[in-house]
């Protein structure tokens, strides 16, 4: 199992924790639920950038350079893209991801001393991390040109067994509804910006929009248009999908469409609402139920990291978005889920305690819940982060998410109410 370490970064004094197939994070604005998440991506995505190095390599880009030094350039770069500049960090800063008990980074601060700036970003690198890159930096040097499609699927398969990890990895950030607002304009403004002003884009955030642009075309005809234009391998697979999207659609409550530049979703035959005059909620959630669909019609186990699913949704759409969560990675995919939400805790607990239900029971409770939608608590973890740790928050007799949590979140609201009518109470009583 995968297991992160993080010390003194952003508003996270130190947390270790295990990464389970279905993490939650819970707890107040700023308290490092994000740091923790893009920590975890940062590392698991690590394997995507050799690949990327690798065919770079191959095809001459930056032929004559080793594999070890770009990478290390390469995550120094995307160290200060996704956690900003090391120069106000506290010196004792680590973090560190161990994929397994061989492979390992380690991201820490050393002084600087060569130059009159503060907090020289050091990497770490395993052995076996090592080894791999000397052995591919050789075997890449017989390329006159670019890497054959059967030696990248060689690399991608070695990295995967070197890092233990067989899943792509999406990162889908908070604030969502400004990329969706601006769609009708978001080529054009994205294609006449510079670089640098690219890359002043929080990397997980331009990750998710470089992500939706590249596939947005494909969506012409919609998720069954998707479905028509792909081949669909198995029964399952096809069942998967169709159940997919009956609830994607039920949740935006239409069907998307990507059409000639201009993106709409489609109430009923011929009536539509351009994306940029639909509801905050349904701009928050369409293209992460896009990106969703999308993976599961390319068959790739997905690890998705999702901040805030919840955001301008009614709670019954919560509720549904929760289900739709827990049945794509019921489908063998991994989810890390970070939320403020009282209704997506209280969801996921349903699920839970359905799927701890005798078995005597199961055809009665899938009535209430369908079995689909069941959430497996031995793959299952959730935290509350605070103060500058992870708790874990787990009430391992029921195996759901501590009830006193999901009630605490509103307690602050109930206590004012409750003190309010208290005062009200008194001064009827005294008939003043």
């Amino acid at each position: 199992m995968h297991r992160v370490i993080i010390n003194k970064l952003g508003p996270i004094d130190y947390v270790e924790i295990s990464c389970n197939e279905f993490m939650v994070l819970t707890g107040a604005q700023a308290s490092g639920k994000s740091t923790i998440a893009k920590t975890i991506f940062f590392f698991r995505s690590i394997k995507d950038d050799i690949l990327s190095l690798a065919i770079k390599k191959a095809s001459r880009i930056n032929g004559d350079m080793y594999l070890l030094k770009a990478l290390q350039a390469e995550l120094k770069d995307k160290f200060m893209r996704v956690f900003g500049s090391s120069w106000g960090m506290d010196n004792s800063m680590f973090i560190e991801y161990r994929y397994n008990d061989v492979t390992y980074v380690k991201i820490r601060l050393v002084e600087e001393t060569k130059y009159a700036t503060p907090n020289y970003i050091w990497i770490e690198h395993s052995e076996s991390i090592k080894e791999f890159l000397t052995r591919c930096d050789n075997d890449l040097s017989k390329y006159a040109a670019a890497i054959p499609e059967e030696e990248k699927l060689i690399i991608k398969n070695e990295l995967n067994k070197l890092f233990s990890d067989q899943f792509d990895s999406v990162y889908i950030p908070a604030g969502r509804s400004l990329i969706t607002l601006l769609a009708t304009q978001l080529n054009y403004v994205y294609s006449t910006m510079e670089e640098a002003q690219k890359r002043a884009i929080d990397y997980c955030t331009r990750n998710y929009l470089e992500r939706i642009l590249r596939i947005r075309p494909e969506f012409e005809d919609g998720l069954q248009g998707l479905m028509r234009n792909n081949p669909i391998k198995t029964r399952t697979q096809k069942d998967t999908l169709e159940v997919a999207s009956d609830l994607t659609e039920a949740i935006l409550k239409g069907s998307y469409r990507y059409n000639n530049g201009d993106e709409r979703l489609e109430i009923q035959d011929n009536q539509y609402v351009k994306i940029n005059f639909i509801s905050s909620g349904q701009q928050e959630v369409i293209w992460f139920l896009n990106l969703f669909f999308y993976h599961l019609l390319q068959g790739h186990p997905t690890s998705f990291i999702i901040e805030e699913p919840e955001s301008h949704l009614f709670p019954e759409s919560q509720n549904a978005v929760s289900e739709l969560i827990s049945f794509v990675k019921n489908t063998g995919n991994n989810m890390l889920v970070t939320t403020h939400s009282p209704y997506v805790l209280g969801s996921f607990n349903n699920l839970l305690y359905a799927a701890s239900s005798p078995k005597g029971i199961w055809e009665k409770v899938d009535k209430i819940v369908k079995r689909q939608f069941w959430i497996n608590r031995a793959g299952f973890n959730a935290f509350f982060v605070q103060d500058g740790h992870a708790t874990d928050c787990m009430d391992n007799m029921l195996d759901i998410i501590n009830s006193e949590l999901i009630d605490g979140i509103s307690s602050h609201i109930n206590n004012t109410f409750d003190a309010l009518h208290d005062i009200r109470a008194r001064h009827e009583e005294a008939g003043e």
